[in-house]
């Protein structure tokens, strides 16, 4: 990271961020296509006017700067940029189109392009809206770096640094390109399986669609105001569940499902997942029983949990009513996540397992001459140093984040495990609510949700990295002038 002592290069950021306006103009003709299927056809103007101009605005970036090669400061800049620019580009239809204030718009859009699922909208704001929201969160859930990659931008060293900002390190092909396009075609076959399991579960196309789109990318918008409460039996949820699950899977291993089946099956990071969510149920369940009211094992309780480890964000009942050691369990499955290299947010399982490592790797160093080397290892992949930096930096600045937003919450008048709840919720990228989240809440808690919705799809330091006036301004070093005598 030694290249942040110096700024970024405006003119090669702004270059990458042509090719991503050229990407996203595409993005914004699937819900114009919707609308005229719908016969919205002012929809239809808005989105098509929108895209127009991502398309020439891009093109003309695109083509007035040269070509340049990219460092990691870049990179990470952009990915930051990204995620923020696609929001407000998806608010101004989305705006226009339903009546929604814009900053509800805004609201909408970083959920959906975030994954995350929290809602402000009215209930009567027609199918264009419902698809455009879960069009988002699909395209927000696999990336649009992605598809820039795989698209537009040659194989070479800034892919790999484009690749390495938003995904890591993780590859399963010689190349990053390469990689990109395997990862996009895991993503349409799982929203395929998805769409067919929601359609044999009695569930209409439209629907089966958009749910589809939010599944796997756990997103969790739903089509239905009471989310999947709205829908009658165990069929649905437990496709919906399913679903989920899939795209909370890390999507490096799926490859391995035809070539090395028991690579997919014993890898360790998919254990624990499996594990928490097991008895994260079982914890759920026995709060549940504390309750005075009726809940189904399957629809409610597991579905749930479920939904919380996934970061879905889809929900069978009122979160509201539960019991504070109800919300208290949710609060922590939303924390963990899911896997590394999959579209669900949270801290995620291989950090966590990373972090119960490095506390054992401590108290056995106790024992142990100060000389002896212990390297952390987590199956073949032996853990360097400036990982574990790497992850108590994350941790430390995942706590103050999501403390002082609960905090501004409280000093509203939320009661503490509420604004908990919603913090945690939107920071996680999960979608769930207590009941604060609404239209009606002040436009400083909607700030404070959108802040922290884009903090957990980003993962914090790019984002950081993009306010720090460091990354764009070069500071004068101060020198010390030496007087002879």
């Amino acid at each position: 990271m030694y290249e942040l002592h110096t700024p970024v290069h405006i003119k090669a950021v702004a270059k990458y961020m042509g090719y991503y306006l050229l990407a996203f103009s595409f993005v914004l003709v699937v819900p114009m296509i919707v609308a005229i299927i719908f016969h919205n056809f002012q929809a239809t103007g808005y989105y098509g006017v929108t895209a127009i101009a991502a398309f020439v605005l891009g093109s003309f970036i695109y083509r007035t700067l040269p070509d340049y090669e990219l460092e990691t400061k870049e990179a990470l800049i952009i990915v930051a940029l990204v995620f923020p620019i696609s929001a407000f580009l998806s608010a101004i239809p989305m705006s226009l189109s339903t009546g929604m204030p814009f900053f509800d718009a805004y609201f909408e859009s970083v959920s959906a392009v975030t994954t995350t699922g929290l809602s402000v909208a009215p209930a009567d704001v027609g199918p264009v809206f419902f698809f455009a929201r879960s069009w988002g969160q699909w395209v927000g859930g696999i990336g649009i770096i992605l598809i820039v990659l795989s698209v537009l931008i040659r194989p070479g060293t800034t892919a790999f640094r484009m690749y390495k900002a938003n995904y890591g390190d993780m590859k399963i092909k010689p190349t990053v390109i390469s990689t990109t396009r395997t990862l996009g075609k895991v993503y349409v076959v799982i929203t395929l399986v998805s769409i067919v399991l929601l359609l044999l579960s009695g569930m209409s196309l439209f629907d089966s669609i958009c749910h589809a789109f939010c599944c796997v990318s756990t997103g969790g918008f739903s089509t239905q105001t009471a989310s999947i409460g709205a829908y009658n039996g165990n069929l649905i949820p437990t496709a919906i569940s399913i679903s989920c699950i899939l795209g909370a899977i890390s999507f490096v291993l799926y490859p391995y499902l035809l070539k090395k089946p028991q690579k997919f099956i014993r890898d360790k990071e998919l254990k624990y997942f499996l594990s928490v969510l097991v008895f994260g149920s079982i914890v759920f369940a026995l709060t549940l029983s504390r309750e005075n009211f009726e809940y189904a094992a399957i629809k409610d309780n597991l579905f749930q949990i479920i939904s919380a480890i996934t970061t879905a964000g889809f929900s069978t009942f009122d979160l509201s009513i539960l019991s504070e050691a109800s919300k208290a369990v949710l609060i922590f499955i939303m924390w963990i996540g899911g896997c590394m290299g999959s579209t669900a947010g949270g801290i995620k399982v291989f950090r966590l397992l990373l972090l119960f490592k490095v506390v054992h790797n401590v108290l056995v160093r106790l024992f142990l001459p100060r000389e002896t080397i212990t390297p952390i290892k987590i199956e073949e992949h032996i853990i360097e140093s400036e990982e574990i930096y790497n992850l108590v930096t994350f941790m430390l600045l995942y706590t103050l984040i999501l403390v002082a937003s609960a905090f501004i919450f409280m000093l509203y008048g939320v009661d503490t495990i509420t604004s908990v709840f919603e913090a945690s919720s939107a920071l996680s990228t999960v979608g769930l609510s207590a009941g604060a989240t609404s239209a009606a809440m002040p436009a400083m808690l909607k700030a404070v949700l959108i802040v922290d919705m884009l903090f957990g799809r980003i993962e914090i330091i790019p984002l950081i990295l993009l306010f720090m006036p460091g990354t764009w301004i070069k500071r004068k070093r101060k020198t010390k002038r030496i007087v002879r005598t």
